[in-house]
């Protein structure tokens, strides 16, 4: 089974008032969210390798001036996919999702054209596995950068405004020893830096190196690619009722010291006491405390029946009130799917 370090849940709440009697409190979790794409979960030993051809210096490097016609630049990307491979590398090493991350920084692609992509052959990828004593590969098998550099005149007439704008398309695969088949993936980003100032050349040279961005262009890729190899935590907003009603009130003290059992049990006991209004309220609040448990099921259950009464038109709607029940379940429904997902990533 794969394991993550799982954070520290730390819940601050803040009141939000709408009116005398209801207020909503809000706080953070912390939930995972799955990958985009699922490992053999019964393979530990990762090899990380460079696939990549290098991109011709002059191809996809823009610069347009103010009043000028667009030109075509020559810029190196050698370095590129090497810093994009060493984020990837030290991240997933440091995730502790595989037992084992190593890196073979020298590309194993001796072509010359950038513009189509040959696989890793299986026989490669089995002599790989073998001297690195791995069991996946995850080859970078393209960074692709298109640049721009643009000036413009801003409406006032007096100031100026530029920006480069770099978009990155990464293409990567999965091979497993033994096998001929393997997974294909694209991600695409893209990063930018602006600046503005009443004097043009001042508002050019605020702007970073174009070497220099492209670099942190890259580094950025590869943070942002871990979220798409392993599960990853992310903050999720909560919202619990807080009414004047009594037992509302004592549930809530429960949650002030993180005792959400005796908090669900306490509201539980007082939907048989309250009006539609007040069920739906309390059945929202249940639902939160519910997921904060791990229990999702019933987390929907409750959720449910929040919008079921608020849904009713017997009770005087608040849209806001609504709106958040709504979100929530939807919310809700597509955890529970992703959970199914990171169970299998995890292999639990």
């Amino acid at each position: 089974m794969k394991i993550l370090t799982i954070p520290r849940v730390l819940l601050i709440f803040a009141a939000v008032f709408f009116s005398s009697c209801t207020s909503m409190l809000y706080t953070s979790l912390d939930v995972l969210k799955p990958a985009k794409v699922t490992f053999d979960p019964e393979t530990n030993n990762l090899l990380i390798i460079n696939n990549t051809v290098k991109q011709p210096d002059d191809y996809g490097h823009k610069t347009e001036f103010y009043n000028e016609k667009t030109k075509n630049i020559r810029q190196k990307t050698d370095s590129l996919p090497l810093f994009c491979l060493s984020v990837v590398y030290e991240e997933l090493a440091n995730k502790g999702f595989f037992n084992k991350v190593q890196l073979h920084e020298n590309s194993v692609n001796n072509g010359s054209d950038f513009f189509t992509i040959y696989p890793v052959s299986t026989d490669s990828i089995n002599a790989l596995c073998k001297k690195y004593d791995a069991n996946v590969v995850l080859s970078l098998d393209r960074l692709k950068v298109n640049d721009k550099i643009t000036e413009l005149l801003l409406d006032d007439g007096r100031s100026y405004y530029t920006a480069l704008v770099a978009r990155y398309e990464s293409q990567w695969s999965i091979h497993y020893p033994g096998k001929d088949n393997y997974e294909k993936i694209t991600f695409r980003d893209t990063i930018y830096w602006d600046a503005e100032s009443y004097q043009r050349q001042k508002a050019l040279s605020e702007l970073p190196a174009r070497s220099d961005a492209l670099v942190d262009g890259a580094l950025y890729v590869g943070q942002n690619s871990i979220k798409r190899f392993v599960p990853y935590w992310d903050k999720s907003d909560r919202y619990f009722f807080n009414t004047s009603n009594k037992y509302m009130k004592q549930g809530m003290d429960s949650l002030y010291v993180k005792n959400w059992e005796a908090a669900i049990s306490i509201w539980e006991k007082a939907m048989d006491k309250s009006g539609r209004s007040l069920k739906a309220k309390l059945s929202n609040n249940i639902a939160v405390a519910y997921e904060i448990t791990g229990d999702i099921d019933k987390a929907i259950e409750y959720a449910k029946k929040a919008y079921e009464y608020f849904e009713s038109g017997s009770i005087l709607l608040n849209d806001q009130y609504f709106t958040w029940v709504t979100n929530y379940l939807k919310e809700l429904s597509q955890r529970k799917n992703e959970i199914e997902l990171i169970d299998k990533q995890l292999g639990d």
